[in-house]
């Protein structure tokens, strides 16, 4: 590897060190989850390194904690990993130019927080070799940090005190993902929409407040029309002073 290609990996991963620490804790949540279930330890860090989607692997466990039909788990995961469709629409032109076996290995690595770093700083990288090894830099170390947290989860989930509450670190993770990319109305409305509706709907059984609130957020936020973005600096129309006016 020569040393611009060291350097454009280091410079990805400085970019997204600041959601590491949320990653760990993520993955520890998930790691003791899996052993507050029941299910075999093995079971959290081979998930973590195949699946690879955090918001969905702990909504099939706490499904299945609280004796949800498999239906209801499966379809729940489904409408939640709906959002990598999305993702894979944003980074499609930023991947084109990479050989097919970068293409496979870096989507295989795209996480929430991934895909939001490598989409937000790709215009600072128009020579796609040096773009590539940057979003492995993004992607590759982050994804190994949650491989790890998650197996601490298993080992340290059972002396882990209740009082520590580290489940919040989910909201939190994806709060802070999602707050640079709500630049359109719709995108604004469905989240503000999904949030309202499962703390409305917080006592539903089998966590379907969840599958509720996403469905719900992705139907009603597409009505939202999207209202064009002035450059900055522009002057609105309706504050051009017509010919004749005073």
């Amino acid at each position: 590897m020569a040393p611009e290609q060291w350097a454009d990996l280091w410079t990805g991963t400085r970019a997204i060190a600041p959601l590491m620490p949320g990653a760990v804790v993520f993955g520890m949540a998930f790691g003791a989850l899996v052993q507050v279930v029941g299910l075999p330890g093995w079971l959290a860090p081979y998930a973590s390194s195949t699946v690879t989607a955090g918001a969905s692997q702990i909504a099939i466990v706490e499904a299945l904690r609280q004796g949800a039909p498999a239906i209801i788990a499966i379809v729940t995961a489904l409408v939640i990993n709906a959002r990598l469709a999305l993702y894979s629409a944003a980074l499609a032109p930023i991947f084109a130019p990479f050989p097919l076996r970068w293409r496979l290995a870096l989507a295989y690595l795209m996480t929430d927080q991934s895909a939001a770093v490598s989409s937000f700083e790709a215009e600072r990288w128009p020579d796609p070799v040096r773009r590539r090894w940057f979003i492995l830099g993004v992607s590759g170390p982050f994804v190994g940090v949650w491989i790890l947290g998650t197996a601490a989860g298993v080992v340290l989930g059972p002396v882990i005190p209740e009082s520590w509450q580290i489940g919040f670190i989910v909201p939190l993770m994806f709060i802070a993902v999602l707050v640079p990319g709500l630049r359109a109305w719709p995108s604004v409305a469905a989240a503000g929409i999904s949030v309202a509706v499962v703390l409305a709907l917080k006592d539903l059984p089998y966590g379907l407040n969840v599958l509720a609130g996403a469905l719900t957020g992705f139907a009603l936020g597409s009505l939202v029309p999207e209202r064009p973005r002035r450059p900055r600096g522009e002057v609105p129309p309706q504050a051009v002073p017509e010919a004749g006016d005073p």
